[in-house]
Formats: C-alpha cells, structure tokens, sequence
C-alpha cells in the first residue's frame, strides 16, 4: 500500500533525525491506515506506540488522538470489544483541549458503537451530539452520515 509505506518512511526518518516531536500523530494515523487495510494487530500495535510516544512528549491532543484510535479498534473488531472501545473514546474526550471537531468524531465512534450493539438510546443521545456539533462547526462531509446513522437507529 503505497500510502503506508510512505508514512511509515517518513516515521523512520523523524526516529533517524531525532524528530519525534509529533510522530505519535503519524503513527496513530498509520494505525488508522492498518486497520483499514485489514491488519487489526499491526494497527494495535502502531496506536499504542502513538499513546506511548505521546504521554512520553506530553502531547495531550495527540495523546487523545490515539486513545480515540484505541476505541476505534476495538469497536471494529471481530466480534467489537464494547467495554474496551467505550473506555478509550471516554478517556479521549475526558482530555479537555477544546477541539470541537474531535470530539464530534468521539461522540460519532460511541454512537456507532451503541448502534451496532443495539443500545438505541444511547445512540441516539452520541449521534445527536455529534449532529450538533458537526453543524455547529459546519463539517459537512461528517453531518450527512451520521445524520443518515441516526435515522437508521430511529426506524426512519
């Protein structure tokens, strides 16, 4: 996969010229491109590196950027690991930064995690939340599918 070679090429040039500064970013998106392309061990291994990189740099955003990635794959897992992926998309909204547009995604990845499990109300409650948030922000890639999400928990 051309993509992930290339940022796991840039990753190892930021490890080789003392650029850590943000890699646990990188690598937290390279877990995102794992888990994608099917290797949910490799995509868990790269989000807790990008948790351990960022606790140790002190990186509170990026720290919440992996813990939101933890619950991501949890939640797709095979059968999804409800407690675990509740747990870190909790943990990554409990990091008050101010970043709106994450956690819009968070209450999303909740309210997807309740649907698939059939806890409609509380779907219904993360899904909603994040509708408010995305049109509050105006994010219009994400409003129409979660606003289409929240209509399939309703019966609509």
């Amino acid at each position: 996969m051309p993509g992930r070679v290339l940022l796991e090429e840039a990753i190892s040039e930021a490890i080789r010229t003392g650029g850590l500064i943000g890699l646990a970013y990188r690598v937290a998106w390279l877990s995102e491109v794992c888990r994608r392309a099917g290797r949910g061990e490799e995509a868990w291994q790269h989000a807790r590196q990008a948790l351990d990189l960022a606790r140790q740099h002190k990186e509170r955003a990026n720290e919440a950027l992996a813990l939101h990635q933890i619950g991501v794959i949890h939640a797709h897992a095979d059968p999804p690991d409800v407690a675990q992926a509740e747990a870190h998309y909790q943990q990554a909204l409990a990091e008050e930064l101010g970043m709106r547009p994450f956690q819009a995604h968070c209450h999303r990845g909740l309210g997807m995690l309740y649907a698939a499990t059939g806890q409609h109300e509380q779907a219904r409650a993360e899904l909603a939340t994040a509708i408010a948030l995305y049109r509050a922000m105006a994010m219009t890639f994400w409003l129409p599918q979660t606003e289409a999400a929240l209509a399939q928990v309703e019966g609509r």
